[in-house]
């Protein structure tokens, strides 16, 4: 039986479902044609495709990591566009939010770092080795905290989009080997395998948390 006191919080899920995918897609797409205006542009110079997607792939996880930075920092806008029921779950999780931004944003720039370079963009090879790993390094230790102060729901989540991440990489990433190998497609390069792990195991995230109906209407 639904109630009255139900019945708004019904209403208002699809309609902020909606606002988030729509201003996140408004955001992507603007930012992903200012990251090709700059790759494109005099200080890069232009990439090659496999090190141009890198780039966007990263840039896309940098973008996350500012949007909940941003929402952290201002919890009533925030409560618009993040994945929370209200301003007041922001300010209780402050401190994991901020950890989870600053992390996709250290994992995005990685990404970022090894295609721009050498000999293809103009980071010299080492600087984006030793760059790049201190960034998948810190990122990494950052979610150490998030992951001893979740709850139970919240581990169960990880593990389910871990391992269905792992599925969805042998099943993208392995049939394109085959395929390869089989001469009917050209081979992957290195970036492209990096760019596939980061972009299936965030739509792995997506697809748990779908699943499990944790879309916060809020």
């Amino acid at each position: 039986m639904t109630t009255d006191h139900d019945s708004p919080a019904k209403s208002t899920w699809p309609r902020k479902t909606l606002f988030r995918l729509v201003t996140g897609g408004m955001a992507g797409f603007v930012g992903a044609n200012v990251m090709m205006a700059l790759i494109d542009g005099p200080v890069v110079g232009g990439l090659e495709d496999s090190a141009a997607i890198a780039a966007l792939v990263g840039f896309l996880y940098g973008l996350m990591g500012i949007g909940v930075l941003v929402g952290s920092a201002m919890p009533r806008a925030g409560a618009a566009f993040l994945n929370v029921e209200d301003a007041d779950e922001i300010r209780e999780q402050k401190r994991m939010l901020l950890y989870s931004g600053v992390s996709s944003l250290l994992w995005g720039g990685a990404l970022i770092v090894l295609a721009l370079a050498a000999p293809d963009g103009p980071i010299p090879q080492a600087t984006a080795l030793i760059v790049a790993a201190g960034f998948l390094v810190i990122g990494t230790a950052l979610c150490v905290p998030i992951y001893r102060a979740a709850d139970e729901l919240m581990l169960a989540v990880m593990r389910e989009g871990g391992s269905l991440g792992g599925w969805l990489m042998f099943a993208v990433i392995g049939s394109w080997a085959a395929f390869a190998h089989l001469g009917y497609v050209p081979g992957p390069q290195p970036l492209d395998l990096l760019s596939l792990l980061y972009a299936l195991m965030l739509a792995a995230s997506f697809i748990v948390i779908f699943r499990r109906g944790m879309v916060r209407g809020g």
